[in-house]
């Protein structure tokens, strides 16, 4: 005669290896999620560093319209001082 424990084994086997994959998976699943967090703050500490970086280089833009100014004034205050019978 069999005892009802010899055919539970593979029952309790199985409980182990579903709790041994299940823990398997919490733990990977944790390591993900924390994972993500530190590419968020990262994420988020970069982009603040390219708001920074725009702001500082927003001038740079114009830098053309002040070469362009710039040149206009040259030329008007050459052709003012030939006018005045300067240097040609």
């Amino acid at each position: 005669m069999t005892l009802a424990t010899d055919h539970l084994t593979g029952w309790w086997v199985g409980y182990v290896i579903g709790a041994a994959v299940v823990l398997v998976v919490a733990v990977l699943l944790i390591l993900i999620i924390a994972t993500v967090r530190r590419i968020a703050a990262v994420a988020a500490d970069a982009t603040e560093s390219l708001r920074t970086t725009q702001q500082r280089t927003e001038v740079l833009w114009e830098l053309e319209a002040t070469r362009t100014a710039a040149k206009d004034i040259l030329a008007g205050a050459t052709e003012a001082r030939h006018a005045l019978g300067g240097n040609r």
